[in-house]
């Protein structure tokens, strides 16, 4: 039952694989089965065990961003790029005297660089002698826009002084429009590290061009199993055993005695009971072993499976191809449908203004490189060489690179026009803020300042975190933003043999089937 090792560049992406038994239709796996974009949503979302959800998430130990490890000046290099935006807005007159300039920040974390905009604008305000900075302050309002109750409570508390000013409001990123009306915002859409924590759905692309996409298979170990069983309510038990026979029956073992290796001796979990057993271990004191007891096989079936997934290979082939044809190997990939459905809610959502998105990411080329991994852990399960995203399950945060060639189209759908794309250190261009001196208030032990200063370093050199900014139609005819550092969006197709163009044609072909 095990598949012999698949000709992919990154092999090690392939995690405990099982294929299906002749004559078993690859949409029953979807009807018992968790795609692995599925698998991400639970254990960073689930309502009660989530990383995120949970409360569990640490902005210190598991991992650091630039909002707090460059408190307060990342946040202001921010603000004084936004007055430059709202200055713009007004003299071309999208943007009245009497309207409000929102600042909507999506997935705010713990509320930090909305603490450092909001201080910089009223410091701005209070002691300079440019009046406009005092518009500016009047104008703005800023919205922090989050998923989970815990962080938004937390945003709340941080950011109370401020008023009504600030407010934290619930609100799922990949769904804007669900918050926001369609074209009743003027202002920002901000986001720093959000589209890289959507879910994603992992996908293995042959050599030549076919495509297959990842679902996990959940399980216990009979041993594990009956030493957890007896100590879960009566109706979980019967529903984790009823699902674990179907599944033996129309999924793995359709044919009496044909178990493998792989699938006996263990107790499979459907995606509802997945969540059942999740929701009952949250609430003892022994979680942390407990989540440790699961295991997860995955299952490849063709993308048609997905058709979202189908469509948005269709839609790529070109760019899959392009890299399949260079290196004449396969590959396994992430596709975020999150972050494409988060810049068409965020360029619908604006009447006018801009969108700014921060994250670490690259253009087309950068995510068909495999020199580096593209899935990224942080907490107990980082220390591997390469992240497997199925040890320690709900106690880490999981990333994947943001495709910013995709963000930036699927924005151009909606009315956005991309005005630069480049490393996230040209947020500092044509600012006062500098980063060779420590600012007021940090420093103040020898640990805060050697923070500051390794990241102030990493801020330069650190070339995997980008920014893009775009700005709604009919916004600013004059608005630029410096060139510096800038790169390209489309894919290259620089350095290709005529054998490769040729082959890349058959790809794209059988990738758009």
């Amino acid at each position: 039952m095990a598949r012999a090792q698949r000709p992919v560049s990154n092999a090690w992406e392939i995690r405990n694989e099982i294929t299906l038994p002749a004559g078993v239709k690859a949409s029953v796996v979807k009807d018992y089965f968790p795609a692995f974009y599925d698998y991400l949503d639970i254990v960073l979302f689930h309502p009660t065990a989530g990383y995120y959800s949970s409360g569990r998430v640490d902005f210190t130990n598991h991992y650091q961003t630039f909002p707090n490890t460059l408190s307060p000046s990342f946040g202001q290099m921010l603000a004084e790029q936004m007055f430059r935006m709202w200055d713009g807005m007004r003299q071309a007159g999208t943007l009245r005297p009497v309207e409000k300039f929102t600042i909507a920040e999506f997935g705010p974390g713990n509320g930090a660089l909305a603490e450092s905009i909001l201080n910089y604008i009223d410091d701005r305000a209070a002691k300079s002698s440019d009046g406009r900075w005092k518009a500016f302050q009047a104008q703005v309002v800023y919205a922090s826009y989050d998923r989970s109750p815990a962080l938004s409570s937390l945003q709340t508390k941080r950011n109370s002084h401020f008023g009504a000013r600030f407010e934290a409001r619930q609100g799922d990123a990949t769904n804007p429009g669900a918050t926001i009306p369609p074209g009743s915002l003027k202002g920002v859409v901000l986001s720093n590290e959000l589209p890289d924590c959507f879910s994603v759905h992992k996908v293995a692309l042959s050599p030549d061009g076919t495509a297959e996409v990842a679902f996990t298979a959940p399980s216990f170990t009979q041993v594990d199993w009956g030493m957890l069983a007896p100590t879960l309510p009566q109706a979980l038990r019967a529903l984790v055993l009823r699902d674990d026979e179907a599944i033996q029956k129309k999924v793995l073992n359709p044919q009496s005695g044909s178990s493998s290796p792989e699938t006996k001796d263990r107790v499979y979990l459907s995606r509802t009971a997945l969540n059942a057993v999740l929701d009952a271990l949250a609430k003892r004191s022994t979680y942390e072993y407990d989540v440790n007891q699961l295991h997860f096989q995955e299952i490849y079936v063709p993308v048609s499976v997905v058709p979202e997934v189908a469509q948005y290979i269709r839609t790529h082939a070109s760019a899959f191809a392009n890299r399949l044809a260079r290196t004449g190997k396969g590959m396994v990939t992430y596709v975020n449908l999150g972050e494409g459905q988060f810049i068409r809610g965020a360029g619908a959502a604006l009447q006018a203004g801009y969108v700014i998105t921060i994250d670490y990411g690259a253009n087309w080329d950068g995510i068909l490189d495999l020199e580096f991994d593209h899935l990224r852990m942080y907490g107990p399960g980082a220390a591997e060489t390469h992240a497997n995203p199925y040890q320690f399950p709900t106690l880490n945060d999981m990333t994947t690179d943001v495709n910013f060639s995709h963000v930036a189209a699927e924005g151009a759908s909606v009315g956005l026009r991309s005005v630069y794309f480049g490393p996230q250190h040209s947020i500092q261009l044509g600012t006062p803020i500098t980063l060779d001196s420590l600012p007021p208030g940090r420093g103040q032990t020898e640990q805060d300042a050697a923070t500051y200063k390794e990241w102030a370093g990493l801020f330069y050199n650190w070339q995997v975190y980008k920014v893009l900014i775009q700005q709604k139609e009919n916004t600013d005819p004059a608005y630029t933003y410096p060139k510096d550092y800038a790169e390209p969006l489309p894919i290259s197709e620089a350095g290709l043999t005529a054998e490769q163009r040729a082959r890349m044609v058959v790809i794209e072909k059988q990738l758009q089937r």
